[in-house]
């Protein structure tokens, strides 16, 4: 989640990565919604680990700029910081789980929908509104129990996933303006 950090800030590959995964999680989530609340809360805590890895890794191998790289380190903060929760406290309340992730997936669709406004992609907008819509029905009703919350997360992941995967076949066909070998042959 929040790929979009912002303009050409990952490659197209991580974000096929992110999008499968995104992708497989809604299915399984969808498929299986009576799965265990402690199933639901590893599937969200790999998720967070997974991304914070990847923003951690873009702050040192992708085009640098303290801005972005302050919301990267950020992001990875807050993933972990969600991940951590997730595993330490497997225990907690399906409520409180839904309030975490809607806290989360509205943090992150604003961060997304604001990458989505300098011209990275459209379908990453897309993908900021349906992850702020997510999270703002989490919240909203809370007590919809463990299952609601799969099928939910797992539509949202289903499309966000889509809309990941849509954006790195869209970034694939474009030149990258922003490589060290495309600057030093301007």
């Amino acid at each position: 989640m929040f790929t979009s950090l912002l303009k050409k800030t990952f490659s197209p590959g991580h974000v096929v990565f992110l999008g499968l995964l995104a992708t497989v999680l809604g299915v399984v989530a969808i498929v299986w919604p009576g799965m265990t609340i402690g199933v639901a809360v590893a599937l969200f805590a790999i998720y967070c680990f997974v991304n914070a890895i990847g923003q951690l890794s873009a702050m040192f191998t992708i085009e640098r700029s303290v801005g972005r790289d302050i919301l990267r380190l950020l992001v990875a903060v807050i993933d972990v910081a969600a991940g951590v929760v997730a595993v330490v406290y497997p225990g907690m309340t399906a409520e409180v789980l839904t309030i975490v992730v809607g806290f989360w997936a509205i943090f992150g669709g604003s961060v997304e929908l604001a990458g989505a406004f300098t011209g990275r992609s459209g379908w990453l907008g897309v993908a900021g509104l349906l992850t702020v819509t997510a999270g703002v029905v989490l919240i909203a009703a809370p007590g919809i129990g463990a299952v609601s919350l799969a099928l939910i997360f797992g539509i949202y992941l289903l499309a966000y996933g889509i809309t990941l995967l849509v954006s790195a076949a869209k970034a694939a066909g474009r030149p990258n303006v922003n490589t060290k070998a495309h600057r030093a042959a301007a």
